[in-house]
């Protein structure tokens, strides 16, 4: 006994650094998160009567409005537009319409050669113009990338102004999931491709066969693409619309491009293996293409919902830390034993109720912290992350002064929260106050658990990183678990059996308690932001402070 005595009086100091502590302000404001308002939160938006919470339907607007209700009696600031909590943003769905649309290949001795709609070619329909004539010429671009960070220059030399360019899908493999997937964004390539000048965009991809091609090509006419689009008509940033200079983006299958490349004298498959040991393969064609097409528009309304804190520094104060996360799930749809209601419990009803919990907590501090808290929960991020698309697009507030965002998306309240993964925090200063914040309420931190996956750039914090804004989204750990023994195999059971389906609904796999402490450790990290007199900067280099937001 007098040995475990003295061994206990050895560790003590140990324990003590183990977990910091807060000002009693602070302490006592998130004691205050409460477990029970994270669950009745949770309990409205994932109810049968919202259907849910599809943007432009009567429930997503009851969630609207629930959360107007929620942020009246936390004492939020209106910060949407015209002294409201909201700002409106018009979702459209393009279709193409595949009766309307022709495109003729002229090759270099000037053969005409019809394309054939899914077969040669497929076409996104345009998200801000119905109709699209077509006549330019064509030049290679290799893959498609002008990233000089990671050695990747394919418009070098090469002038495409006016011209489509063609591009052959291939993304080094020594780069992170976070950039290589920020790369294969039809987006991506179509920002370089407008950057430089040209006004179209048609990329060939080996992988896809003819089967996979058809069904892309189908589905532009079926179900087609959504975008977010601003008062003036232009959209805003999305995964896959385009607009602006790009008149037309799509894709060529490999037999066309092979025969393409034969009629300017290249051999496709030599070409394929320069690109493989990363050679320059670009050059201007004899080629063009000249054609039609038409889209048709359905347009709905749906809302960010935003609210605010005043920071107490007289210049500080006029820069904001956000806290996001989407308010929106994908409806009703295909029924599932029965059940055709997708509510969307853990995703994101949990995200949206921490946040809720999240400024709650601030409105119990006795002083605010230097710069003003913002909560901007978001429309459609389901459909391709088009409402922060628009906000970042078209902020209810500067711009330039907006300093970090901080997301919530998705907690998976599934296991106590003993460790938190930081996506996106490697890329920028962020990565130390994580771990501060989280030295506080005795978490450990960790690195991206699925680094394969690129998590950092697919929910609404990476239209905060395309503008420029440092960002991060908070993740359960899996590593350094003791309660949960094997949390990456429970998560991933959970997901193949629920995620976006009828089943993620409020039942007994919530672990409560975990909302708490995720909440608590989302809180600290934009307190400490937006008390340090110096912003989060992009760590110097990395290529999300280099290559994106410029």
């Amino acid at each position: 006994m007098k040995r475990a005595f003295c061994l206990l009086l050895s560790l003590m100091p140990l324990l003590a650094c183990a977990q910091k502590s807060l000002n009693a302000d602070v302490q006592s404001a998130i004691n205050q998160i409460d477990t029970n308002r994270i669950k009745a939160h949770v309990v409205y938006l994932a109810d049968d009567k919202l259907k849910g919470r599809q943007p432009g339907k009567e429930g997503y607007m009851m969630a609207v409005e629930y959360i107007e209700k929620q942020y009246k009696e936390i004492g939020l600031q209106p910060a949407g537009e015209n002294g409201s909590y909201r700002q409106k943003v018009t979702l459209r769905k393009s279709k193409l319409n595949k009766d309307k649309t022709a495109l003729v290949l002229t090759l270099p001795n000037g053969d005409k050669k019809p394309l054939a709609l899914g077969t040669d070619f497929y076409v996104y329909p345009h998200p801000e113009k119905k109709s699209i004539d077509l006549d330019a010429p064509l030049a290679f671009v290799g893959t498609g990338f002008d990233a000089p960070k990671i050695k990747i220059e394919d418009y070098k030399g090469l002038d495409v102004k006016g011209k489509i360019v063609v591009i052959l899908r291939k993304v080094p493999d020594n780069l992170s999931a976070n950039v290589k997937l920020h790369l294969q964004y039809p987006a991506t390539l179509q920002e370089y491709a407008a950057k430089n000048g040209a006004i179209g965009v048609l990329v060939c991809n080996y992988t896809t066969n003819t089967v996979q091609f058809k069904a892309i090509s189908n589905n532009m006419s079926v179900n087609g693409i959504g975008a977010a689009i601003l008062p003036d008509g232009t959209r805003a940033s999305s995964a896959s619309a385009f607009g602006g200079k790009i008149q037309a983006a799509g894709g060529i299958s490999v037999a066309l491009l092979k025969e393409l490349m034969q009629a300017e004298g290249e051999d496709l498959e030599s070409i394929w293996k320069a690109v493989e040991t990363g050679k320059y393969v670009s050059k201007t064609l004899k080629s063009g293409i000249s054609g039609h097409y038409e889209s048709t528009f359905d347009d709905i309304e749906s809302y960010n919902v935003i609210g605010k804190f005043e920071g107490s520094d007289p210049k500080l104060k006029n820069e904001f830390v956000i806290h996001s996360g989407h308010l929106d799930h994908v409806g009703v749809g295909k029924p599932v034993n029965g059940d055709s209601i997708y509510n969307g419990a853990h995703d994101n009803a949990s995200g949206v109720a921490c946040a809720l919990e999240i400024a709650r907590a601030y409105s119990k501090l006795a002083t605010k912290p230097k710069r003003s808290i913002v909560f901007a929960l978001m429309t459609a991020e389901e459909l391709g992350l088009l409402g922060s698309g628009y906000f970042t697009a078209l902020p209810t507030l500067p711009k330039d002064k907006i300093v970090a965002d901080i997301n919530t998306d998705m907690p998976t309240l599934l296991a106590p929260l003993e460790s938190v993964a930081p996506l996106g925090a490697e890329h920028s200063s962020l990565w130390k106050v994580v771990e501060e914040a989280a030295g506080y309420v005795g978490l450990n931190v960790e690195p991206d658990p699925d680094p394969t996956e690129g998590r950092f750039v697919r929910s609404d914090q990476y239209n905060f990183v395309k503008a420029g804004i440092p960002a991060i989204h908070i993740k359960y750990g899996y590593k350094k678990t003791t309660i949960e023994k094997d949390l990456a195999a429970k998560v991933k059971v959970w997901r193949d059996a629920n995620y976006h389906k009828p089943s993620d609904e409020v039942n007994d796999t919530f672990i409560w308690s975990a909302g708490k402490k995720y909440a608590q450790v989302n809180f600290l990290v934009s307190y400490l932001v937006a008390q340090n007199p110096e912003r989060p900067t992009w760590n110097k280099g990395d290529f999300f402070e280099t290559n994106v937001g410029k």
